[in-house]
């Protein structure tokens, strides 16, 4: 939109089934005098409107008509009423997700905190009976104290799950008995209920800091002697794992593509097999490796070795300096 980048992260889709995977389950048993069950009823689920459903019961089918058949009861339906910010849930819109890539070594995905949102919901519980509708209320009440909380998987690029709560409102009751005896009776329990939800926006990626230089001054003034310190990140040798099949090298899988090579490396396979690396467009890193040769004889996967970069593998370089002067030249 603002940034001419389209994105769909399914926030609200994702509500929608996860609250009705909660009440897709709901079982009326129906018992004769004695006590005994004669029938057991799963409660059908579906979204949507509250009239459409009404206006389905009150359809009297026509009996000279084929396939005339009235709606049946008991079931369930839900609908999304309205969507409003809430600014109790609001934090600092500057912070920022960060998650690596694995095939990256250089760039991280990033992500703007969650702007929050409430999310209504009504849902009705349609019976044509007391009995039939009191069971299924009373399995749903009992959960909610006045919240439940579902997790989902929020934004899966980014590795964030999140607990859903989903509060209970209140609840109505209407019956909707009129007209003649012949007429259907209907009785509907509303339960209004409120989804805490989360909304991201664009996910994008930025470079890893691999450099930082520090300087303490003796003066406030910025004069005097005053020290640097230097830390940089030195590179790092890319890694790989190997499956096998029927004795031979099936795939290789590289799980990191190491960064400053300056040439392509050399890889080797413990065992006969063969294979190679193909670089990145910039040739700093490694994007896939290709096996030249299967091998054979292979009982458990083998090892891969990847040379590293020319700079050699280590963790952190840091260079501490002492400026005597404001105007020292350094690089």
């Amino acid at each position: 939109m603002f940034k001419g980048k389209q994105f769909y992260h399914q926030h609200i889709r994702k509500a929608i089934v996860a609250f009705g995977t909660i009440f897709n389950n709901i079982i009326v048993v129906r018992e004769n005098t004695d006590g005994t069950a004669t029938q057991s009823v799963r409660v059908p689920l579906a979204y949507s409107t509250k009239q459409k459903f009404l206006t389905r019961i009150e359809q009297t089918p026509d009996a000279a008509s084929r396939g005339g058949v009235a709606l049946v009861l008991p079931r369930m339906g839900f609908e999304i009423t309205s969507l409003n910010y809430d600014p109790t849930r609001k934090l600092s819109p500057i912070q920022k997700h960060r998650k690596t890539i694995s095939s990256n070594a250089l760039q991280v995905n990033q992500q703007f905190v969650s702007t929050p949102y409430d999310l209504q919901i009504s849902m009705y519980i349609f019976a044509k009976n007391q009995n039939d509708g009191l069971q299924i209320l009373e399995q749903v009440l009992p959960f909610f104290n006045p919240d439940f909380n579902i997790t989902i998987n929020d934004l899966p690029e980014m590795g964030i799950t999140r607990d859903i709560k989903i509060v209970l409102n209140d609840v109505g009751y209407e019956d909707n008995t009129a007209g003649s005896f012949a007429d259907r009776q209907s009785i509907v329990w509303t339960l209004n209920f409120t989804l805490k939800l989360n909304f991201y926006g664009y996910t994008g990626t930025q470079g890893i800091i691999r450099k930082t230089i520090s300087e303490l001054y003796q003066n406030i003034d910025l004069t005097g002697p005053r020290s640097q310190q230097i830390f940089t990140i030195a590179s790092s040798t890319a890694t790989a794992t190997a499956t096998i099949v029927g004795g031979a090298v099936d795939t290789i899988t590289l799980t990191y593509a190491g960064d400053n090579y300056t040439k392509t490396p050399n890889i080797t396979l413990t065992g006969n097999a063969r294979a190679h690396a193909v670089m990145s467009t910039d040739g700093t890193s490694i994007s896939s490796i290709v096996i030249d040769d299967v091998g054979s004889g292979y009982t458990e996967a083998p090892t891969i070795t990847i040379e590293g970069p020319d700079e050699g593998n280590q963790t952190i370089n840091d260079t501490y300096r002492f400026l005597e002067e404001f105007d020292t030249d350094y690089e």
